[in-house]
């Protein structure tokens, strides 16, 4: 299954939530109560099942806990040894230390520290971190349990 993860500000948010609530309180949860154009769109042209009253219920509820994105980067010996996230996560890795390398084994690329700026990185691509929901939010509960009783 795959995920769309979108940021809104909160006046954005509100008007989804509201959107939702008026998409199924108007009925359109039924695909029999809905015109041609919703319908194509609730059901993205017909490749998926649309949500029914439940369905958004459930929608509404994850909306309002707007559970931040959590990554877990596991190094060993300065090496990223795995990525694990609670949602899909696309990551890029920008490995600095290039001395040493061929010239086609670099890349040029943008700064992340301005916008006029370029640095040499390693040339490597785009990974996908492995999804466990459970298992992050298990970790992250456990550091935040330590943090706080170290404050």
């Amino acid at each position: 299954m795959s995920q769309n993860i979108i940021s809104v500000d909160s006046a954005e948010h509100a008007t989804l939530l509201a959107a939702l609530r008026f998409y199924q309180q108007n009925g359109q949860g039924e695909p029999s109560s809905r015109c041609d154009a919703i319908h194509a769109i609730a059901t993205d042209g017909d490749v998926r099942i649309s949500l029914d009253t439940t369905g958004i219920d459930a929608l509404c509820e994850r909306i309002n806990l707007c559970t931040p994105v959590r990554c877990v980067i596991g190094l060993e010996g300065g090496l990223v040894t795995g990525v694990t996230a609670n949602v899909e996560l696309e990551f890029v890795v920008l490995d600095y230390d290039v001395e040493g390398c061929d010239d086609d084994e670099v890349m040029t690329v943008p700064s992340l520290w301005g916008e006029d700026k370029v640095v040499d990185v390693y040339k490597r691509g785009f990974y996908d971190a492995d999804v466990a929901p459970e298992s992050v939010e298990r970790l992250h509960a456990a550091i935040e349990a330590i943090m706080d009783a170290e404050a």
